[in-house]
């Protein structure tokens, strides 16, 4: 097991519309052997029961906090990217006006359940390599909607770029690199830069996680 007091990190997830997947989300999150020190969710105007389903986590957790964004169409370019800043940029302040202290930053998309010791086995990969600036496990798709594990296929390569749900930024390497951009790519303009300015990034083969919808 790796020592909690070494693994802090802080999440984003943008959520819209997400009443289908967000409890198998937000149960995932909640069953992390490692807990994040603060969830941040990013309601964007969602229309369904989302916003009473956070609600119901946030005062159950003291830990999960949420900001709510007027309603705006689905758009998965440069609004998405500002959703997730919106969040990130929150998420921060809230960490340092309360003296919360971290080492790693994380996007989680409301559509991405994690294996139970997800960001665990993700911590350990960050200690035994001190160049590793981003990195996340490997998600299977299940656009049905629903989780099953055991049907996921035993692949234990790695892959030389992370994903962007379930990813994991080390602190200073999120901010070496701008820190959240709003643009159309801007996990792919993240590892970019990352590997422009020294560090490596992975995804690691053998850290699952199930998206519930196509990509």
């Amino acid at each position: 097991m790796v020592d909690s007091e070494m693994v802090t990190y802080l999440l984003v997830t943008p959520a819209k519309n997400e009443e289908r997947h967000l409890p198998k989300v937000a149960e995932a999150v909640i069953g992390q052997t490692v807990l994040p020190v603060l969830w941040v969710i990013v309601d964007d105007g969602s229309t369904d029961g989302t916003p009473g389903i956070i609600e119901k986590f946030e005062r159950q957790f003291n830990w999960i906090r949420s900001i709510r964004l007027p309603p705006h169409p689905r758009d998965i370019t440069f609004h998405y990217s500002y959703v997730c800043k919106r969040g990130f940029d929150h998420a921060l302040e809230f960490c340092k006006i309360n003296d919360i202290r971290y080492n790693f930053i994380g996007l989680l998309d409301a559509d991405t359940v994690l294996e139970k010791a997800y960001f665990e086995k993700l911590s350990v990969e960050f200690n035994k390599n001190s160049l590793l600036g981003i990195a996340s496990g490997h998600i299977t798709d299940m656009p049905d909607g629903e989780v099953r594990w055991a049907d996921i296929k035993k692949d234990e390569s790695d892959r030389p770029l992370p994903r962007g749900s379930g990813r994991l930024w080390r602190k200073e390497c999120f901010f070496e690199t701008g820190e959240y951009l709003i643009e159309p790519a801007p996990d792919s303009i993240s590892n970019v830069k990352a590997i422009l300015r020294g560090w490596e990034t992975r995804q690691f083969g053998h850290i699952k996680a199930i998206q519930l919808r196509d990509t």
